[in-house]
C-alpha cells in the first residue's frame, strides 16, 4: 500500500467510489503495485478485478481525490460474519497527505459489526504500521517462487478432481471453517475468467490462476492441503514462473511443497487478523480475496 505522505499537503477527499471513477482507479492501483498492463488482456483482467469489488460491495469502495485527481482507491468485503480488505492503494508519488489512513478509516467503517477480519498484506513497512495501529495482529508470511519442478509434483490424493460452478455451494462450509466466511463470489469470479477449481470433497479446494498459477486454497487437513497445492502447481503452464504468497508459519506443509517442488522461499508481507475469523490453517489466501 505505497502512501507517500507530504507534512502540508492539503487533506485528502474521500468519497464513495462510483462507476465513473473505475478507469482512474484501477491506473492508479495499478501503478502503485507497479503492473504491466500494456498489453490489453492484461489491462481488461485488472480493470475486471476492481470492478468486481465495486460490484459485490459497492458501499465498502472509496476513492480519494487530490483536487480533481483521484490518488486512491480502497475495497472491502463483508463476507457473512467475516470483513476483509480487497484493496488499498494510494498513487506512488503523489503528496497524498495521508490518504491511506483516511482510506483504510473509511474500509473500516463498512460492516463495522463484523468482529473478525483479514488483510492480506504487502512487505511495505507503511502498510503494516497501519495494519496493526488498526487493531490487526500481524502473522509473518514467506512466497514460495520459482518454476515448479514438474518430476517431483506427485499425483496428489486419488479423490481430487476438478470443480466447477455446480461445487460453489458445497465449498461454503470449508470455507467459513478455515477463515470465517465463504469464497462463493471470488469463486466464481475466477471461474469466469478461466481459472481452475481443484476439489477434495469434504476435505479442501484450491484454485490455480492460468497465468501466475496457485491463487487460492482452502482444506480441512494438511493432507489434503498438499495434495491440492501438488495439484495446483502441476497445472500451471509448463516452464511458468510461479509465485505462492502469504505461507505463514502454520502453513508447514505448504512449505514442504514448496521445497519438494524446487522453488525459493523468501519473506513477504503478513497476513492481518483481528479476532477469531476461522482456523486459518491449512490456508493460502488470495491476494485481492483473502
Amino acid at each position: 500500500m505505497p502512501n507517500n505522505r507530504t507534512d502540508g499537503a492539503p487533506p485528502p477527499t474521500v468519497r464513495a467510489f462510483t462507476r465513473a471513477d473505475l478507469a482512474a482507479a484501477a491506473t492508479v492501483a495499478a501503478a502503485a503495485f507497479e503492473l504491466d498492463l500494456r498489453a490489453p488482456s492484461a489491462r481488461a483482467r485488472w480493470r475486471a478485478r476492481v470492478a468486481h469489488g465495486l460490484r459485490a460491495d459497492p458501499r465498502g469502495a472509496f476513492v480519494a481525490y487530490a483536487g480533481d485527481r483521484l490518488v486512491g482507491v480502497a475495497q472491502a468485503m463483508a463476507r457473512e460474519r467475516l470483513w476483509c480488505l480487497s484493496l488499498l492503494t494510494v498513487a506512488p508519488g503523489t503528496q497524498s497527505a495521508g490518504a491511506g489512513r483516511a482510506l483504510l478509516e473509511r474500509a473500516l467503517g463498512y460492516a463495522s459489526e463484523l468482529a473478525d477480519g483479514l488483510i492480506v498484506s504487502s512487505s511495505d513497512p507503511r502498510a503494516l504500521r497501519l495494519y496493526a495501529r488498526a487493531g490487526f495482529a500481524l502473522r509473518p508470511a514467506l512466497a514460495a517462487r520459482g518454476i515448479p519442478d514438474r518430476r517431483a509434483l506427485r499425483a496428489g490424493a486419488r479423490a481430487l478432481r476438478e470443480g466447477g460452478v455446480r461445487d460453489l455451494a458445497a465449498l461454503e462450509a470449508i470455507s467459513r471453517e478455515v477463515r470465517g466466511g465463504p469464497h462463493t463470489a471470488e469463486l466464481r469470479f475466477a471461474l469466469e475468467r478461466g481459472a481452475t477449481l481443484h476439489v477434495i470433497d469434504e476435505r479442501g479446494f484450491a484454485v490455480t490462476d492460468p497465468e501466475r498459477g496457485p491463487w487460492l486454497l482452502a482444506a480441512r487437513d494438511e493432507e489434503a492441503a498438499s495434495a491440492l497445492l501438488h495439484r495446483a502447481l502441476a497445472r500451471t503452464p509448463r516452464g511458468a514462473a510461479v509465485r505462492v504468497g502469504w505461507i505463514t508459519a502454520e502453513q508447514r506443509w505448504a512449505v514442504e511443497v514448496a521445497l519438494r517442488a524446487g522453488l525459493e522461499l523468501v519473506p513477504h508481507g503478513a497476513l492481518c487478523v483481528r479476532g477469531e475469523p476461522g482456523t486459518l490453517r491449512p490456508f493460502l489466501p488470495s491476494a485481492p480475496f483473502a
